[in-house]
């Protein structure tokens, strides 16, 4: 039976130690395994307390790279799951880490959750829909998901979704249903309810200079009556051209008066 030669400090590492067996060295050791096993110069191992060393020390690795892993920031089973995977664990140790792990309450996902949700309500712009996918893509359970869903909901101030929709409305220029409609799908995005956004709408300014609007449907009438020109002619070419202002937000008495302002009637006039 091998027999302990020679212990180690290794250099690098004041926590790990070098074990030698007959001479020969045979693998690196933290100071836990080393106390665990009362290991000591001349101890002769049998191959069963051998297999035991090595999977003890297996797993003190594996609980190493976790708790360095969680160190940074709060993770889920799934993330520090992964990351031992990568760090080639076995299975056998990695459970065991992972079992560690929430017994000392390294991994919580409860705890997690309420921290995931008050940062990004003191800290983004996104609503609950995003925050909702963020958990389900770190694989916390579904009742969690919920729950916290539900208090993102209530605690996000009705302010910030108003904050927000005003910066879009900001940047989008055109008829006001185009911008309402365009403002909607912005709010959605970024992951707020049906219901909040509408609550939102009913509190936002949409009003807008009407020689703006003016000036812009005079804009786009001439590059939609001018494109239009190369397909169509006469009733057709006025239809056409109407109809393509309108899906962008126009009304169509505006539209009328602008295309009478213009001097088409039938689609033969040429726009200056």
């Amino acid at each position: 039976m091998p027999k302990i030669t020679k212990l180690e400090v290794q250099k690098k590492n004041k926590e790990r130690f070098n074990l030698y067996l007959d001479n020969q060295f045979e693998m690196g050791i933290d100071i836990d395994t080393l106390v665990k096993f009362n290991l000591k110069k001349d101890q002769v191992l049998e191959a069963a307390e051998m297999e035991q060393i090595q999977k003890y020390d297996h797993y003190r690795r594996g609980l190493n790279i976790a708790i360095q892993y969680l160190s940074f920031r709060k993770r889920t089973e799934r993330e520090v799951r992964q990351h031992l995977i990568k760090n080639d664990i076995s299975e056998e140790a990695l459970q065991q880490v992972i079992d560690y792990c929430y017994q000392e309450k390294l991994i919580d996902h409860y705890d997690y959750a309420e921290s995931l949700k008050n940062t990004m309500i003191n800290t983004t712009d996104k609503g609950p829909e995003t925050y909702k996918q963020k958990l389900y893509q770190a694989g916390i359970e579904t009742n969690i998901i919920d729950e916290y869903t539900a208090l993102y909901i209530e605690q996000q101030p009705m302010e910030d979704i108003i904050k927000v929709a005003s910066k879009v409305i900001k940047t989008k220029k055109g008829p006001t249903s185009k911008v309402k409609q365009k403002t909607m799908t912005a709010l959605m995005q970024k992951g707020f309810t049906i219901e909040k956004i509408k609550q939102a709408m009913d509190e936002l300014d949409f009003s807008q200079d009407e020689e703006q609007l003016d000036d812009m449907l005079q804009t786009d009438l001439e590059k939609t009556y001018q494109k239009h020109q190369r397909k169509y002619e006469g009733q057709q070419l006025v239809r056409k051209t109407i109809e393509t202002l309108m899906r962008k937000g126009y009304k169509y008495d505006k539209i009328k008066s602008k295309l009478e302002e213009s001097g088409i009637e039938n689609g033969t006039e040429e726009i200056e």
